[in-house]
C-alpha cells in the first residue's frame, strides 16, 4: 500500500491533511475535520482567512480528462474557504471537548522561552505545550499576535478570530507577557539562565529602505509601521489626504485598503504590471473594485519636499517589461525621458520588511538543519530567520523548530492526528455527478458602502460548502490491488485516465516481438501473461474514478485511505 500524499497536503507548508478533513466536513462531523486542521496548524481559523493556499495550485481536479466533450471542471476544491467554513460552524462548545480530551499534559519538567507572540512564537509554543513543556511567550507589544493583530486589517481578520485562538493555547497553559522587550525589559542571558531552551521568532518588523531622496521628510510612513499604528488605536490623521503606497505586495493592500476605509483617496504605485503583483488576485480585484487608483508600470525616482520638511508627492518614471528575472516575473526596465510627478499629501512605502536584530545580536543567524543559533540552547525561526513570507510558512518552519528544541530537551514531539486507514470498494468521490460542479465561491470582498472594518469575505454557507466539499476528488485513497488478479486487462482498458498499466517486472525491450516501450504485452485483443506481470498505476493521472474497481470482473481491486 502507498503512503503517498495527496498533491493538496504535500504542497501544504504544515502538511495538513486536506482530504481527510474535507471527508469529514461531507460527514458533518466539523469537530473532528477542525482538530484534523490543528494538528498541524494552530491558527487554524487565522489560515482559513489569510493563508496563500498552495494547496489549491496542486489540487488534482486539473488533471481530469473530459470524455464526449462533457463539461468538466477543472478548477480546484476551494480549499481555504472549506478551512474557514469549519471553523465558522464550529459546535460552540468546541474548545471545552478539545480541552477534555487533551488535558491534563503529561509535564515534562522543563522550562521553554519564546521571545515573539506571531504565527512563529505561538506554533512553537503550541506543540511545546502540548509535549509537556512548560511556555512563556515575551511580546513586545501591548496584546499577542504579532502581525496577525498589528499587520492586517481587522477587514480580513477579525480580531475575536485570532484572540479566541490565542485563548485557546492560554486554557492550554501558554502563558504570555505582554510590553516585555527581550534585550531591552529584559535581557537575553536571563532567558538563558531562567530557562532550559529558548526560541527567538519575533518575525520581520523593520522596514526596508526604498533608497531614495526624501524618503526621511515628515508624512512619509513605513507600511507595517502605518498599519501598526492604526491597530493600536494611535492617531493617524489621513482623511481627505491624497495618499501614495509604494508596492505591490499584501502589506501595500492593506495600507491602501486600511486608508480609503479611513476616508483618504489613495493611490497604489506599482513598479510592474497588475499581473504581476505579489498579491493574490482577489487583492487585486478588491482594489479596483473599492476605487483605489493603481498606477502600474512606474517607479519612484524622489519624494518630493514641499513646505516644512515635508512631502509633497513623487517624481516617477514609466517601466517597461523585459524578459524574466530571478522572481520569474518579467523585470521592469526605466524608459528614458518618461518621468512624470505625482502629487502626494503622504507616501507610504510598502515594499518589504525585514528582522530587526539589534536587540538580538548574535541570535539572527541559525543551523539550516537544526535552527539552533550559535548560542547553546537558543534555537531561531520563522520570518526573524527566513525573511518576510506568509504565515503557512511560517508555522511550517516553528515545527521545525519545536522538533529541534526538543530533541535537545531529550523529549519528543506529541502526535496530535490518529491515523484510521479505511478501504472501500467503489470511487472515493462523493458526488454523484463531479464533472458538472463548478467552483462555487470566489474568495474576497470589498467595501459596498461607508467606511468601516468590518469583515468583507463573509465565508460559505452550508449548502455551498457541502458542494464545494463534493468536488474533493479524496486523493488520500491509493487504489490496492490483491495478490490473486488474474491480469484479464480490464482495467487497464477501462481507465478514462490512461492511469493504469500492464507492465512486466522483467523490461527487456527485447523480450516480445509486439510490445509497448518493453513494459507491456497484448495483441489480437487480449492480454498475454506470465507470472512477472503486474499493473502499475500513476498517481499523477489517476482521479480516484472507481472504472477500474467497477471494471474488474474478480473484485480484486479497492481503494484504501492512508
Amino acid at each position: 500500500m502507498s503512503k503517498r500524499m495527496s498533491p493538496c497536503q504535500q504542497a501544504c507548508p504544515t502538511k495538513t491533511n486536506v482530504a481527510k478533513y474535507t471527508r469529514l466536513i461531507l460527514e458533518g462531523d466539523l469537530y473532528e475535520a477542525w482538530k484534523v486542521n490543528r494538528a498541524a496548524n494552530v491558527l487554524v481559523s487565522v489560515c482559513g482567512r489569510v493563508c496563500v493556499h498552495p494547496c489549491e495550485s496542486s489540487c488534482k481536479r486539473g488533471n481530469i480528462k473530459s470524455e464526449d466533450s462533457a463539461p468538466v471542471s477543472l478548477e480546484p476544491v476551494a480549499i481555504r474557504g472549506l478551512k474557514r467554513f469549519i471553523t465558522d460552524y464550529l459546535p460552540p462548545d468546541y474548545q471545552e471537548r478539545f480541552l477534555e480530551e487533551i488535558l491534563p499534559i503529561k509535564k515534562n519538567n522543563k522550562r521553554v522561552a519564546v521571545v515573539g507572540s506571531g504565527p512563529a512564537g505561538l506554533a512553537v509554543a503550541n506543540d511545546l505545550i502540548l509535549s509537556g513543556c512548560e511556555v512563556v511567550i515575551f511580546e513586545s507589544l501591548p496584546e499577542p499576535g504579532g502581525t496577525l493583530r498589528f499587520g492586517i486589517p481587522s477587514y480580513r481578520l477579525p480580531r475575536e478570530v485570532l484572540e479566541e485562538e490565542i485563548g485557546l493555547l492560554g486554557k492550554l497553559g501558554v502563558k504570555i507577557i505582554t510590553n516585555t522587550t527581550v534585550g531591552k525589559n529584559i535581557s537575553l542571558d536571563a532567558l538563558e539562565r531562567d530557562f532550559n531552551a529558548v526560541f527567538v521568532g519575533p518575525g520581520a518588523q523593520k522596514p526596508k529602505a526604498l533608497s531614495i531622496k526624501g524618503e526621511n521628510l515628515a508624512g512619509v510612513i513605513p507600511g507595517i509601521t502605518f498599519l501598526q499604528q492604526v491597530s493600536l488605536g494611535e492617531p493617524v490623521d489621513v482623511k481627505g489626504k491624497v495618499m501614495a503606497v509604494i508596492g505591490g505586495g499584501f502589506t501595500a493592500a492593506d495600507v491602501a485598503r486600511t486608508a480609503l476605509r479611513m476616508g483618504a483617496k489613495v493611490i497604489v504605485l506599482y513598479r510592474r504590471g497588475l499581473e504581476e503583483m505579489p498579491m493574490d488576485a482577489e487583492e487585486r480585484r478588491a482594489l479596483v473594485e473599492e476605487g483605489v487608483k493603481v498606477h502600474c508600470l512606474a517607479s519612484p525616482l524622489e519624494i518630493l519636499s514641499g513646505r516644512g520638511k515635508k512631502g509633497k508627492g513623487l517624481r516617477c518614471i514609466k517601466n517597461e517589461l523585459t524578459e524574466p528575472d530571478a522572481s520569474g516575473r518579467r523585470k521592469p526596465v526605466p524608459i528614458p525621458g518618461s518621468e512624470f510627478e505625482l502629487e502626494a499629501d503622504m507616501v507610504i512605502p510598502a515594499i518589504d520588511q525585514e528582522p530587526d536584530t539589534s536587540l538580538l545580536q548574535g541570535v539572527s543567524e541559525a543551523n539550516p538543519e537544526t535552527l539552533e543559533t550559535p548560542k547553546k540552547g537558543i534555537f531561531a525561526g520563522g520570518d526573524f530567520i527566513t525573511g518576510t513570507s506568509n504565515v503557512i510558512e511560517v508555522i511550517a518552519h516553528a515545527h521545525r523548530a519545536s522538533e529541534a528544541i526538543l530533541k535537545y530537551l531529550g523529549e519528543e514531539m506529541r502526535n496530535m492526528e490518529e491515523d484510521v486507514p479505511r478501504r472501500i470498494a467503489g470511487s472515493p468521490w462523493n458526488s454523484r455527478d463531479p464533472e458538472t460542479m463548478y467552483r462555487q465561491k470566489t474568495y474576497g470582498g470589498w467595501l459596498k458602502e461607508g467606511g468601516n472594518f468590518k469583515e468583507v469575505d463573509k465565508g460559505l454557507t452550508r449548502d455551498i460548502a457541502i458542494m464545494e466539499a463534493s468536488r474533493c476528488l479524496q486523493c488520500d485513497y491509493v487504489l490496492e490491488i490483491e495478490k490473486d488478479c488474474n491480469y484479464c486487462g480490464a482495467c487497464v482498458r477501462n481507465c478514462p485516465q490512461n492511469a493504469l498499466e500492464m507492465t512486466f517486472l522483467n523490461k527487456d525491450p527485447n523480450r516480445f516481438k509486439e510490445n509497448r516501450g518493453g513494459q507491456s504485452w497484448f495483441y489480437s485483443g487480449h492480454w498475454h501473461i506470465e507470472e512477472d506481470a503486474q499493473i502499475t498505476r500513476n498517481p499523477d493521472l489517476c482521479i480516484q474514478c472507481g472504472v477500474c474497481v467497477q471494471s474488474c470482473p474478480v473484485q480484486n481491486m479497492s481503494f484504501l485511505s492512508k
